[in-house]
């Protein structure tokens, strides 16, 4: 005996239907993620130069000898700044602050290092070189940020 055999004809296209629903929502899912995908990644710029890797996004390039879709590894979150003052020892600088980044990618860090660029308009040092560790019990002092517990705050190391 088939099970097929008990099922009416009005109730093998409701399944059919649902499964054609659910198959168009992954679709369009998959075209969102897609499209999202194609504006971030068309402000990246890779080219090779005499056997080198120049990565740019928009303002900054890239110098950080990581694998540009790798993960920054830490298991907290965190949150990325860049402080900036005309001049050394001005306390009237501007400070760029990210929101709190879970389990980012180097490629995650380039993009907000570009928007500290354009936030704090220091266009002269656009070349990320790394990042430096900023321990939250020197936090307040270095930078003004009060700090949240479970979360690690990175510094740019930007470069001219």
């Amino acid at each position: 005996m088939n099970y097929f055999d008990l099922l009416t004809d009005d109730l093998i296209d409701k399944i059919l239907d649902n499964v054609v629903d659910d198959i168009d929502k992954q679709i369009s899912l998959l075209n969102k993620k897609i499209n999202k995908l194609k504006k971030h990644l068309k402000y990246l710029i890779i080219e090779t130069f005499e056997g080198s890797i120049s990565i740019n996004y928009l303002n900054v390039s890239y110098c950080i000898e990581e694998y540009l879709f790798s993960n920054f590894e830490i298991n907290k979150d965190i949150i990325l700044i860049n402080v900036y003052s005309e001049f050394f020892g001005e306390e009237n600088g501007v400070t760029f602050m990210s929101d709190r980044i879970k389990n980012p990618t180097y490629y995650d860090i380039l993009v907000e290092a570009n928007k500290s660029v354009i936030v704090t308009g220091d266009y002269h040092h656009t070349f990320l070189e790394g990042l430096n560790h900023i321990p939250n019990n020197k936090l307040l002092e270095y930078s003004g940020i009060t700090p949240n517990r479970n979360v690690e705050y990175y510094e740019f190391i930007l470069g001219s």
